[in-house]
């Protein structure tokens, strides 16, 4: 969408700011809200991100708030002042609403902000506080001990059962570092050079590993008003993860578990949240209790299928922000969602190795309603993705063949 073209929908119907577009979770808020005639602008550090591409979004280039925020927040006043009324934020990455929320007094004349400000977000951002409010409430969790320094980790490592993981209290930086959420720790004597690993990170949650599989992992997805009151509540859980154990959906469907949502949403009312959110749980086959794995204060990648069921979570929230609330109905359940070529090239590997079997994922493709990226109506997202996996398998393919050939 060019910029004209844009401005001149802005200016019938609040558009909305998806901040950070180039994955399925910003895209799919485009999309989401695109079937209610709602524009986008979408800000992100990435030239070539894949929300830019979308017929329903004008894309912006932004600096990235994780490594300078003070530049993000000036180009978001910069852009504030162009808009022909005020857009509704929707951040998609935790970087983003940090940024927001910090400095929602000086980005509110210009924007609709959603969520809460940071006096409340400090303490979500904050995994150690997230714990200690689900204890407050009986909200089960895995056994857990917090480390501040090397002085505790003999004897955190007599508490807790091995393998283990390492998880930051506060996230950005350890992702940033090591792409992932988690360290494995193998075993107690592998816990010192893995202290060393993470050091600069800040401090560190040592967590029990709950068993079972991805199949296992349950998301209570919602959307809050300011008096913390429930507006949409989604529950549904991955089949599927890439990489596999500490990997992000490729793959979910929708099913309804009261018990799972009166867990998610008694914990967010602990904290006072207003906004978007998904509250993971990671179901124990021992006992069959939900454990907590983490609150992500956004919206997460496959949000969309919430949409599809019902319960549109970014447009409740747009609603809810321009004065017109409403609250959704109950979801429709068995509805699913996948990254379809990641899911199939991930899938194929599985199942030539034994891991998946082939009539398991035939029978899960049954029933599919609706693609991370791929959409018919709006295709160059989609296309271009599916263009781009194919240049990094290429990639890798050539440099393992280089590999091969130098080994002797």
């Amino acid at each position: 969408m060019n910029l004209s073209t844009f401005l001149r929908r802005a200016a019938a119907a609040p558009p909305a700011v998806v901040l950070q577009a180039s994955q399925a979770n910003g895209y799919g808020v485009i999309r989401d809200l695109a079937r209610y005639g709602i524009p986008s602008l979408a800000l992100d550090p990435d030239p070539a991100a894949l929300g830019f591409l979308s017929r329903h979004a004008h894309g912006m280039v932004c600096p990235d708030p994780a490594t300078h925020e003070a530049e993000f927040v000036e180009r978001m006043l910069e852009v504030g002042r162009q808009l022909p009324q005020r857009g509704v934020v929707f951040p998609t990455h935790d970087e983003y609403v940090w940024a927001v929320s910090r400095n929602a007094d000086r980005l509110e004349p210009y924007y609709h902000i959603p969520f809460s400000r940071w006096e409340t977000m400090s303490r979500v951002a904050d995994k150690e506080q997230q714990l200690k409010a689900a204890w407050k409430v009986g909200v089960d969790t895995p056994p857990t001990i917090f480390l501040t320094d090397a002085g505790q980790l003999a004897e955190a490592a007599e508490q807790i059962t091995f393998p283990a993981i390492l998880k930051p209290v506060h996230g950005v930086e350890f992702k940033r570092r090591f792409g992932r959420q988690v360290l494995k720790v193998s075993a107690p004597e592998a816990l010192e050079d893995a202290w060393r690993t993470v050091d600069g990170c800040g401090a560190m949650m040592l967590q029990d590993i709950i068993p079972g599989g991805d199949d296992e992992l349950y998301t209570v997805g919602s959307y809050l008003d300011a008096r913390s009151r429930p507006l949409a509540v989604f529950t549904g859980r991955k089949i599927r993860q890439h990489p596999r154990t500490f990997g992000t959906a490729r793959f979910a469907e929708s099913v309804w578990i009261q018990e799972l949502a009166d867990a998610g949403l008694r914990l967010l009312a602990e904290l006072g949240y207003h906004g978007i959110s998904q509250v993971e749980f990671k179901r124990d086959a021992r006992d069959g209790s939900f454990r907590l794995m983490e609150v992500n204060a956004r919206h997460w990648l496959w949000h969309s299928l919430a949409a599809c069921c019902g319960v549109d979570l970014s447009y409740v929230a747009y609603r809810d922000a321009i004065d017109k609330p409403f609250v959704a109905a109950r979801q429709v359940d068995g509805r699913r969602w996948a990254l379809s070529l990641v899911d199939l090239l991930d899938s194929t590997l599985e199942i030539s190795r034994g891991e998946l079997s082939p009539a398991v994922w035939l029978k899960s493709m049954r029933g599919i309603r609706v693609d991370g990226m791929i959409s018919l109506s709006d295709p160059r997202p989609g296309a271009t993705s599916a263009v781009r996996l194919v240049r990094r398998l290429a990639r890798r393919r050539r440099t393992r063949r280089r590999r091969d050939r130098t080994q002797p």
